[in-house]
């Protein structure tokens, strides 16, 4: 043989070497992909139908949904979301499965109780997260849930920014309600040179006993002796009981002047929110013959006392009548700009007593003075330097509370344990394969060993060659 077929031989058993070595590799890192379970997409397929969501009072809200997996479920979660102009608040829970293929399954969401209140005319956005045995997940497109009262047929009509939601034949009242709310939207965004960004809802009941269940928890006491017309209860909805102009344009004005004055940080006091409130209306009604008669007897309150609603229900009266007789006061002697001025600053983050320094140049105490003065009284001695007065959450002004779980079993209704609401980046099982991250680990060092594999092949391949060849 020649030196040149030597040659040539010696280079066809390298190159069919390198080959050899490289086909073993292929055929290694092929088996080990196999091994770490990649599974034919019909073996994790999820079926749902029957999704359904039902009310049968104020205090629940149960969703169901009908799962069909082969080899039952690992687990199943209802997630949702409370719409909310401030920012919506939202939570979820797990839900307890079977092993069998069909299961009904559902969620009941505890709506009014010492953790939470979820008041009705709420939006919900919800969708169920499912996990299959064999390691497949689902998530079902995102549903939409008016939650109203469950023991009455609701009826809605919209104008503009309002839609009102009533039951019975009580149609002319519903009507007349919805006017009287855009009218307190426009008056009382004029008053503050506010616009409200967003539609608002109107819940009517026929009466205050009819619609108490809704209501939210406050002492027995309290409510036997007090009548509640109305109440703003999130930032877009306002219950009605007492069905009269007056009251849906107080509770609206409360719509306009959060909007104008509370702050992330700072909200209005009581006595300016409530005063505002009972300005809008068309007359001040009881109101004013409480304030009167405290005047007349110089038993009036310092505004510093007025920063919450009255706990006591003697007090009512009194609060809502001098609280009422200061605003106007403020509009009367000083004009509507200045006055919607003051909103505007305590929105930008001024304690009140700082905000009505800027605005009138007196503060709580000044302003008290002033107003006794209009009204015949001696001014009382101040405290000293201004300590700025902190509003807190009050009754009409009662924020949504942030929901948090309870869960059902499957084909039950019986609430469980409760869980803390999700961020928006969950990344629970039940969002995605449980087994994702292991397998694409295992799936770099299948790789790395299979290159390592082909280099340590080839180099023997190419040693052994050498060798020959020397």
């Amino acid at each position: 043989m020649t030196k040149q077929e030597t040659r040539l031989g010696g280079r066809a058993r390298r190159s069919a070497a390198w080959i050899a070595a490289f086909a073993l590799a292929g055929a290694l890192g092929l088996a080990a992909l196999s091994g770490i379970g990649v599974r034919p997409a019909h073996a994790q397929t999820i079926q749902t139908s029957n999704v359904t969501v039902t009310s049968k009072d104020p205090t629940s809200i149960t969703f169901g949904i009908r799962v069909n997996s082969p080899g039952g479920l690992k687990s199943a979660r209802l997630e949702y979301q409370v719409r909310n102009p401030d920012g919506s608040v939202g939570g979820g829970g797990n839900v307890d499965v079977t092993t069998g293929a069909e299961q009904d399954l559902s969620f009941t969401l505890t709506t009014r109780d010492a953790q939470r209140y979820i008041p009705v005319g709420s939006r919900f956005t919800y969708h169920w997260l499912l996990v299959s045995t064999g390691g497949g997940s689902t998530q079902t497109n995102d549903e939409q849930y008016l939650f109203l009262d469950g023991r009455y047929q609701w009826r809605s009509q919209t104008d503009g920014p309002v839609t009102v939601y009533w039951y019975g034949t009580n149609d002319v009242s519903a009507t007349a309600a919805l006017q009287a709310s855009k009218s307190s939207l426009q008056d009382t965004g004029a008053l503050l040179n506010t616009n409200v960004p967003y539609d608002i809802r109107v819940v009517v009941w026929r009466s205050e006993d009819e619609g108490k269940l809704a209501m939210r928890q406050q002492s027995a006491s309290f409510d036997a002796q007090i009548q509640t017309g109305g109440q703003r209860v999130a930032p877009d909805i306002l219950f009605v009981f007492d069905n009269v102009p007056d009251v849906v344009r107080h509770e609206t004005g409360h719509i306009v002047t959060h909007v104008a004055g509370d702050g992330p940080f700072v909200g209005l006091p009581s006595w300016l929110d409530e005063g505002t409130a009972v300005y809008m209306q068309k007359s001040p009604g009881g109101y004013e013959p409480a304030v009167r008669a405290a005047v007349q007897s110089n038993r009036t309150l310092s505004l510093r006392s007025m920063q919450t609603s009255p706990t006591r229900p003697e007090d009512v009266n009194l609060f809502y009548g001098q609280s009422w007789s200061t605003v106007k006061f403020l509009v009367d002697e000083f004009g509507q700009p200045k006055f919607a001025q003051l909103f505007t600053t305590i929105k930008g983050g001024a304690r009140i007593d700082d905000a009505l320094q800027t605005t009138y140049g007196f503060n709580q105490e000044g302003l008290y003075n002033a107003w006794r003065a209009k009204n015949g009284l001696q001014p009382v001695p101040t405290s000293g330097p201004s300590t700025n007065g902190t509003a807190i959450a009050e009754g009409t002004r009662a924020p949504l509370g942030v929901p948090t779980s309870s869960s059902g079993g499957a084909t039950s209704s019986q609430p469980g344990g409760s869980t803390p609401a999700p961020s928006s980046g969950d990344t629970s099982a039940a969002g995605k394969d449980s087994d994702g991250g292991s397998n694409a680990t295992t799936a770099i060092l299948v790789l790395a060993v299979t290159v390592a594999l082909a280099v340590a092949l080839g180099g023997g391949g190419f040693y052994l060659m050498r060798k020959r060849r020397a």
